[in-house]
C-alpha cells in the first residue's frame, strides 16, 4: 500500500543522484511511498513498474541495480525474502505512530518489533526479534478435543449404543432409526447476529473507499448539525470517500464522521439553493405603437377626421 512520505529540497542538489537519469531518480522517490516504516519493501520489479512506471517504458531492474551501485538502496535476500531496503529512510523521513512494524526483515534476519499501548498512536520502544521466530504475537492452538463415545451413533445403521451393551429390539431400533430421521431433518436454529463492537471515536484511521460512519457517531453529529441520518446511503458517502482516500490523511473516528457530515449538508444546501433561470419572452423590433400619438400636430375635423 502506497504511503505520504516528505521530499527534502536537498534531493534535487544531491551530487551523488544527480548523476543518475532522471527515470532513477522519479524512481528512488517512488520507493519511499512503497517501503514500510524501516524503509523496506519487497524486489519485485513487475510490481514496481506497475506501481510507479505503468504507461512508461522503463526497465526498473536495470534502474534498481544502479540506484544499488550508487549507494541509496541495498538489494538483498535473506530467509526467503526478496527485500529491497533504502539507505537512511528512518534519517530522512518520520512514519506516523500507526504505521504497521515491517514484516520484512533486515539484512541480519531481524524484525523490528514496536511496542505499543492500547490507544496511544505513538510507536514505544522497539526490540529485535528474529523472523523465524514469529510466534512472538501468536495464541498457543488450542489442545484438540476427543469427544466421548458413549451413548454415540453406530456410523451404519444410526443405532444409539447404550450404556449397558444390551442390543436395541427391532421396535427399538425403529424407533431410534426415526428419531435419528428426525434429527437429521431438523434444522440447527439460526444463530442470532452479533452486535458490531463499539467504535472508539478517538481512534486514528486512515480513509479507505469502504470506509462507512459508525452509526452512534453519526446519529450525533446528524442531531449537532440538523441533518437526516436518511441521506448518508452509500452513493452518498462514495465522493467523500474517493476525495479524501488519496489524500493519505489520518484522522480520528470522530473527526472523519464530522467533515462527512459537513460534506453531505453542503451538498444539499447546493442542491436547494439551485433556481431555473426565467424565461423571457423574444422582444420584437415592431414595438411601441401603442404608446405613440398619431394625432400629434394634426387639426380634428367636425366630421371626426384629422387634416394637417
Amino acid at each position: 500500500m502506497a504511503r505520504a512520505r516528505n521530499i527534502k529540497p536537498g534531493l534535487f542538489s544531491n551530487e551523488l543522484l544527480v548523476e543518475l537519469p532522471a527515470f532513477d531518480r522519479l524512481a528512488f522517490i517512488g520507493l519511499w511511498c512503497l517501503a514500510d516504516r524501516e524503509g523496506r519493501l519487497e524486489d519485485r520489479v513487475k510490481r514496481i513498474k506497475i506501481e510507479l512506471f505503468p504507461c512508461d517504458d522503463y526497465d526498473v531492474d536495470a534502474g534498481l541495480d544502479r540506484l544499488a551501485a550508487a549507494g541509496f538502496i541495498s538489494r538483498y535476500q535473506v530467509a526467503g525474502f526478496s527485500v529491497i531496503e533504502i539507505i537512511n529512510f528512518q534519517k530522512h523521513q518520520s512514519p506516523h505512530g500507526s504505521e504497521k512494524d515491517s514484516v520484512l526483515p533486515d539484512i541480519n534476519g531481524y524484525l523490528t518489533v514496536y511496542e505499543r499501548k492500547k490507544n496511544v498512536v505513538v510507536a514505544g520502544s522497539q526490540r529485535k526479534v528474529l523472523v523465524g521466530e514469529q510466534d512472538f504475537n501468536v495464541k498457543p492452538p488450542l489442545e484438540p478435543v476427543n469427544p466421548s463415545l458413549d451413548n454415540a451413533l453406530i456410523p451404519d445403521c444410526g443405532i444409539l449404543i447404550p450404556d449397558s451393551g444390551i442390543t436395541a429390539s427391532p421396535n427399538q431400533e425403529n424407533q431410534n432409526h426415526s428419531l435419528s430421521a428426525g434429527e437429521e431433518n431438523s434444522q440447527p436454529e439460526p444463530e442470532s447476529e452479533k452486535e458490531p463492537e463499539p467504535v472508539d471515536p478517538k481512534a486514528p484511521v486512515e480513509m479507505t473507499l469502504d470506509w462507512m460512519p459508525d452509526a452512534n457517531l453519526l446519529k450525533t453529529y446528524c442531531v449537532h448539525f440538523g441533518v437526516s441520518v436518511d441521506l448518508f446511503t452509500k452513493e452518498a458517502v462514495a465522493p467523500f470517500t474517493a476525495h479524501h482516500e488519496t489524500t493519505g490523511l489520518l484522522q480520528v473516528q470522530s473527526k472523519w464522521v464530522s467533515l462527512l457530515v459537513k460534506w453531505v449538508k453542503d451538498d444539499k444546501n447546493r442542491a436547494s439553493n439551485v433556481r431555473p433561470f426565467p424565461k423571457r419572452e423574444p422582444q420584437s423590433r415592431h414595438t411601441g405603437f401603442a404608446e405613440r400619438d398619431y394625432t400629434d400636430g394634426l387639426i380634428q375635423r367636425e366630421d371626426g377626421t384629422y387634416a394637417l
